[in-house]
């Protein structure tokens, strides 16, 4: 298995399963990311371009993605249009927690590749209510005051994923839309990735992080924009931001505690930075992945 950068691993806390709507929007941009769950992504509404390791997808509504873990990719806004889309993450374990003996693999998609595999499926308009009826299904689950049932969840995501393997097995091969071949990053870039990673909840900066790296300032900030999209100071927002969203899903901590401990020393400043990131305000993300969503108006 390769090596890929700790610094872009991204769900460290995830447990089983998640669903949630993911509303991109304005000035949201994201740098590569990779994740231990697997990942079904599924467009709602909106366009954007989507990067997959060396591949590239101009996606609209309707597409499917399938990723992998330990596949870098990241989406964009295209032409600044804001577009939603259905995430379900869940534990390679849980696709199997309902065991027959008829030699198939559900999680055959996401590791037997060719290297003219498409990650998306152009979803047939016939076939999308029956993916719906499982999306809302899983979505009515998972916001059970209770808790969800991981059989539930798990059945679900069975039939899902057969569902998939029957779409992907008639979907077209991958067509290139333009000259890319995926991330490499510097070794002093991927250094100070590392070391944000360790040090984000300090009072770090350009200046102190060339010196911790024994580099020029002016060389560290060219390459690093370079050879990631981002400052180093937006990188330092981003992991700070993207560690908020985890608190605020999986701790009850109060906001103002998240915004110090993420490492924002003004309140006022992280909730206008989270809003500018995320597109809602801190109080308003926490309640998202706890509302049902109808998706059948999509």
């Amino acid at each position: 298995m390769k090596k890929l950068p700790e610094s872009l691993q991204t769900f460290r806390s995830f447990q089983d399963f998640q669903i949630f709507i993911n509303r991109n929007e304005g000035e949201w941009r994201m740098p590569f990311e990779w994740h231990e769950p697997l990942e079904i992504f599924y467009v709602l509404s909106g366009r954007g371009k989507y990067y997959i390791e060396n591949k590239v997808y101009l996606f609209e509504p309707g597409d499917l993605f399938i990723i992998g873990n330990h596949e870098l990719h990241k989406s964009q806004l295209l032409n600044q249009e804001p577009f939603e889309a259905l995430i379900i993450m869940f534990d390679p374990a849980l696709a199997n927690i309902v065991q027959l003996n008829d030699g198939l693999d559900p999680l055959a998609l996401f590791y037997e590749r060719t290297e003219d595999f498409s990650h998306q499926w152009k979803v047939d308009p016939s076939i999308r209510p029956k993916l719906q009826w499982c999306f809302d299904l899983m979505m009515e689950e998972y916001g059970r005051k209770e808790g969800y049932s991981l059989r539930t969840i798990g059945s679900l995501l069975q039939w899902l994923l057969l569902e998939l393997k029957k779409g992907y097995g008639r979907n077209r091969r991958y067509n290139q839309i333009e000259s890319w071949n995926g991330i490499h990053l510097k070794p002093v870039v991927q250094h100070a990735m590392e070391y944000i990673n360790k040090c984000y909840c300090e009072n770090i900066n350009l200046s102190k992080l060339s010196s911790e790296l024994r580099v020029n300032p002016s060389y560290l900030s060219r390459e690093f924009k370079h050879n990631t999209g981002f400052s180093v100071i937006e990188f330092i927002s981003f992991k700070r931001i993207w560690h908020a969203k985890e608190m605020l899903l999986y701790t009850d901590k109060p906001v103002t505690q998240i915004a110090y401990q993420v490492g924002f020393n003004n309140v006022t400043h992280f909730h206008w930075m989270f809003k500018k990131m995320i597109g809602v305000s801190p109080n308003r993300y926490r309640k998202l992945p706890k509302i049902f969503y109808n998706l059948k108006k999509y």
